[in-house]
């Protein structure tokens, strides 16, 4: 139970520090906009939520990745 707790904590770690610096220094403003349709990839909750995330302003879309980014390394270090 302690190495699986620990490993799941290790990647969330990861899966955290992937995410901020996806968002820090790679994604650009076009990169926050999706330009899908919905219905076509069979996610229709995912593609609404991206759609709600378009209406965002891109800063305002920036921070809220930051946060869940910085979410997932807390919890990580709490799973430890």
């Amino acid at each position: 139970m302690l190495f699986l707790k620990a490993f799941l904590g290790i990647a969330l770690i990861l899966w955290g520090i992937f995410i901020l610096f996806s968002v820090l220094f790679k994604m650009k403003n076009p990169d926050y906009k999706d330009d899908g349709t919905i219905g076509t990839s069979g996610f229709i909750e995912l593609e609404l939520v991206s759609k709600t995330f378009n209406r965002l302003p891109a800063g305002l879309a920036k921070g809220i990745v930051i946060v869940t980014g910085i979410s997932f390394v807390v919890l990580g270090i709490v799973m430890i």
